[in-house]
């Protein structure tokens, strides 16, 4: 029996949603007092057009994130490149975001700035964020596949889970390499 090899190449997509909360918060002003933001990674196909395709794939892995402006600057660090930026209306809302289609190089770009966003989320405050980018940026590529990995198989036993705090197993993993590295 004789395989076709595929010479398609994967090309990693992420962007952002706005999620309705249960009850606004009002630490919050504007979207955020009634939403809260994810972050949603898409495995494409290199003849695939990310502006098209995230409409009707679905996310490889998505969760809760925070501080949207780091992890836009992490991924030009990583060499991502913003494709499209669209406005979105949220619906029963007057306010509206901006949904940038962020294309990341490689797979190893992928990972990084995954294990960045995952561990980003778990903080309170941005202040240590640099450090956070500067130890993500320099760390092994055989370690940082392993921390990922867990990552992307924990979403995968959780999601659709009845438990409401599923993405809190997830984001673990985020606070766990933040203790390992002594970055709290």
């Amino acid at each position: 029996m004789v395989r076709a090899v595929s010479n398609e190449r994967a090309i990693y997509v992420f962007t952002f949603s706005a999620r309705r909360r249960s009850r606004p918060n009002k630490r919050y002003n504007g979207i955020l007092s009634t939403h809260r933001f994810y972050v949603e990674y898409y495995n494409l196909l290199s003849g695939e057009d990310p502006r098209k395709a995230i409409q009707y794939v679905k996310p490889k892995i998505t969760f809760p994130v925070r501080f949207v402006e780091a992890v836009l600057s992490f991924a030009k660090e990583v060499g991502g490149e913003i494709v499209d930026v669209r406005r979105v209306n949220p619906p029963r809302t007057n306010s509206y975001y901006e949904k940038p289609i962020v294309v990341l190089p490689n797979e190893i770009a992928f990972r990084r700035h995954l294990l960045f966003t995952l561990t980003g989320s778990t903080y309170l405050k941005p202040s240590r964020l640099s450090t956070l980018k500067n130890l993500v940026l320099g760390l092994n590529a055989n370690f940082l596949n392993m921390l990922t990995t867990i990552a992307l198989d924990r979403y995968s036993e959780l999601r659709g889970s009845s438990n409401p705090t599923w993405y809190w197993h997830l984001m673990r993993v985020g606070r766990a390499f933040k203790v390992l590295y002594k970055i709290d």
